[in-house]
């Protein structure tokens, strides 16, 4: 296997060898620089974090339950800097290249995950999601990534961003093995398909909405009940809810790393720096009043999926990836765009699933089904129901 260094550590193991045979026997998995391997430092993407700390003295509890059902681990795959960017480009080790639009960013945080499943380093990948580390990359890449509830999957061993909204993930070329990975996680049982399923038109996808409207017109085809989800979710709301995303995760940000940060500022991207310094300025009062936004937004988010029977189809990224030569101030724009719709199930609490939508004439893109908290069975079946065997629909 090539050890593209933008891709795959320097540091950390070559190989997990299944600890016993299960149903992931004979699959292949990477995972991302912030789950520890009993022995190894995490880097966490940035070179002063890896020298700063001490080798870990357990495996990442989602490790261990992978190699328990007979999958390899076959390395550790960069990430963007502390997870706090959606970019995937690592000024420090690079930025990985992304196979299926070479010309633009792979996604982040967790870009080597993408990246290394989409182009056939490994099987499966698993990676963190906190303001949307797997639907992004999943989209850039043209791969399928769930992000599950909140608390579904275990982050034992596991560095931590913001743990309001902190979740590991899971990335795979196909929809049949990514569904095998999850429930040998969980040991969930299957559930039927959906009946009903509402729709997020936002002009955020215009350019794309024919693509949206082919997956809706394979539901109807399916015999599933399409409504559209009304207008309380425009843009103008999901610019407030990037907002709030924001806050809430920069104050615990903070309150997580806040010593880290004041001895090693300088060592992180500009961009990320900029970041860390604005969310220092959140107060507590900020981030109580936050959660009680958040609160409420949640129930009334919840009641909303409920009325369109559990779950929604939504565009996972405002449209294609940006080209690698976007600038800085495009891009930070663009972000503002796009946390918008990953705010939705962070802030709720919510699983989604992102579904590659490739005809192979055009760069990535795709929809997500976004459903109620531990409605995965429901969107990994209902998704299976219209992509079938196939990597894509």
């Amino acid at each position: 296997m090539a050890r593209d260094a933008t891709v795959f550590c320097t540091q950390g193991p070559d190989g997990l060898a299944p600890t016993a045979a299960g149903v992931l026997s004979g699959f292949s998995f990477v995972f991302k620089d912030l789950f520890d391997v009993q022995g190894y430092v995490t880097g966490a993407g940035n070179p002063a974090w890896l020298q700063s700390h001490a080798p870990a003295s357990d495996t990442a509890a989602i490790i261990t339950r992978l190699l328990a059902q007979g999958a390899r681990g076959v390395g550790r795959v960069q990430t963007d800097e502390l997870a706090y960017s959606l970019n995937g480009q690592n000024i420090h080790y690079g930025t990985p290249c992304n196979p299926k639009a070479p010309d633009c960013i792979p996604g982040g945080s967790s870009s080597g995950s993408a990246v290394a499943v989409a182009r056939g380093d490994a099987d499966f990948a698993i990676g963190t999601d906190t303001g949307g580390s797997v639907r992004v990359p999943a989209s850039y890449c043209g791969i399928y990534g769930l992000r599950p509830s909140l608390g579904k999957l275990p982050l034992a061993a596991t560095f931590a961003l913001a743990s309001s909204f902190d979740t590991a993930g899971v990335f795979a070329r196909q929809l049949p093995l990514l569904k095998r990975v999850y429930q040998s996680l969980t040991g969930e049982a299957d559930v039927p398909v959906a009946t009903r399923i509402g729709v997020l038109q936002s002009q955020l996808c215009d350019p794309y909405l024919a693509r949206l409207e082919r997956f809706v017109k394979k539901a109807q085809q399916q015999y599933i009940e399409v409504s559209t989800v009304a207008d309380e979710l425009n843009a103008a709301a999901l610019a407030e809810l990037s907002e709030l995303f924001r806050t809430i995760q920069g104050f615990e940000i903070i309150q997580t790393h806040a010593p880290w940060l004041q001895q090693h500022l300088d060592s992180l991207d500009p961009a990320i720096a900029a970041r860390v310094q604005w969310s220092q300025s959140i107060t507590p009062a900020q981030y109580q009043a936050g959660l009680q936004q958040q609160a409420a937004f949640k129930a009334t988010f919840i009641a909303l999926l409920r009325r369109c029977g559990g779950l929604i189809v939504l565009p996972t990224t405002p449209g294609a990836p940006p080209r690698l030569d976007t600038p800085a101030e495009v891009l930070a724009e663009y972000r503002s765009c796009l946390m918008g719709l990953t705010a939705l199930a962070g802030l709720a609490g919510c699983p989604q699933l992102h579904i590659p939508l490739l005809d192979g004439t055009q760069q990535p893109y795709g929809v997500s089904l976004l459903g109620v908290p531990d409605s995965e069975m429901t969107l990994l079946n209902t998704a299976l129901a219209l992509v079938g065997e196939g990597e894509s629909l």
